[in-house]
């Protein structure tokens, strides 16, 4: 016997749900997971705002690499903390949110999987991988924010400029 289609009635309850659902973890989302305190004062970075930015920084620019430090050292979070500490309320706002995607989007994207900074190193790289490789505008658009970070950040760090044989812009001439 053919199966029938879904009635409006079913797919409109069922939209409704969803949203519902989608609405709850967005709230809840911050809430999640408990996070080392950070070892230095921040202004706009959180704990869980930090442990999260420090797995993708050595995703990005792992530790022992062609350049000094890591993506995910002091250093640089101190930088990314200055960085969005300045920025106007609502960019600032949309940058804080942008490491919650990578943290959480394991969980919301499959039933019972871990949050990023809970997973093993490899699972973590694999993860990350997949965010890089997929072939969508989301996932561009959130790595691209993500790559803006630490263009503003590690990228500038005087010895990281250094290491990659280019000169300081901003350094004021002796």
């Amino acid at each position: 016997m053919p199966s029938r289609p879904p009635s409006r009635r079913r797919v409109l309850g069922l939209g409704v749900a969803a949203s519902a659902l989608l609405v709850a973890a967005w709230h809840g989302v911050g809430h999640l997971g408990s996070y080392p305190p950070l070892p230095f004062p921040a202004r706009a970075v959180t704990p869980k705002t930090a442990a999260i930015l420090a797995v993708l920084g050595n995703w990005l620019f792992p530790p022992g690499g062609p350049l000094p430090g890591s993506g995910g050292d002091l250093e640089t979070l101190r930088l990314i903390d200055e960085f969005l500490a300045d920025l106007p309320p609502h960019h600032a706002m949309l940058m804080q949110a942008l490491p919650l995607a990578f943290e959480h989007g394991t969980a919301l994207d499959r039933f019972g999987a871990d949050r990023l900074t809970a997973m093993p190193p490899d699972q973590q790289r694999a993860y990350l991988d997949r965010w890089f490789q997929a072939n969508d505008l989301v996932h561009a658009q959130l790595l691209t924010g993500l790559k803006m970070l630490w263009n503003a950040s590690y990228l500038e760090r005087l010895d990281v400029q250094q290491a990659m044989g280019t000169p300081y812009l901003c350094a004021v001439p002796a």
